[in-house]
């Protein structure tokens, strides 16, 4: 059995985690984006077990900058089960 050594979080411990790495990275290019918040997903087979909504394309490449955080977070931190207690 691969152990997993992604750290579980709740989905509003990694949305927090991850706007303070958007407001670090993109500091203040746009002040309307925001990372949508992580949302469980129970059909990973591999990869993490959340997805976070397509945010829209933004003139100051929010998007971009999030696509990445996302991508950096996705390989670090995986959701409590629904049920999971902390």
């Amino acid at each position: 059995m691969e152990k997993n050594p992604r750290k579980r979080v709740s989905p509003a411990e990694l949305h927090d985690l991850m706007e303070r790495e958007y407001a670090k990275t993109a500091g203040d290019l746009c002040r309307r984006c925001r990372i949508p918040r992580p949302g469980y997903f129970a059909g990973a087979k591999a990869g993490p077990n959340w997805r976070v909504p397509q945010s829209g394309e933004c003139p100051s490449a929010c998007h971009t900058i999030m696509a990445d955080i996302v991508a950096k977070f996705a390989t670090t931190h995986d959701l409590r089960e629904p049920r999971e207690k902390p």
